[in-house]
């Protein structure tokens, strides 16, 4: 592992702390957030964005497609995250990233 996240307390205060699945989706989307612009396989990702898939986003947090649906619906409706969507995989950007 390398680098990391700083969290500020008051994220105890947020509105979507007390609901499990979209505070776990959240932070996950936090760590798997490029630091710094790059790209994959011809795809420019600017810093806070990453590129996934709900399957994969389920593997990888233990959830269901549909709790992970849920979560980003969530994030985004509050301004959190926002979503592009490509034909086999979403580009996940974390908003006010900096």
């Amino acid at each position: 592992m390398e680098g990391w996240v700083k969290l500020h307390r008051k994220l105890l205060e947020w509105e979507w702390y007390d609901e499990p699945n979209t505070f776990k989706v959240f932070i996950h989307c936090l760590l798997r957030a490029n630091h710094k612009d790059s790209s994959w396989r011809g795809q420019e990702i600017k810093r806070g964005q990453f590129i996934t898939s709900y399957s994969n986003l389920s593997k990888e947090t233990g959830l269901s497609i549909k709790q992970v649906r849920t979560a980003l619906k969530n994030l985004q409706k509050t301004g959190e995250l926002g979503k592009a969507t490509a034909s086999h995989n979403s580009t996940i950007t974390v908003l006010s990233y900096d």
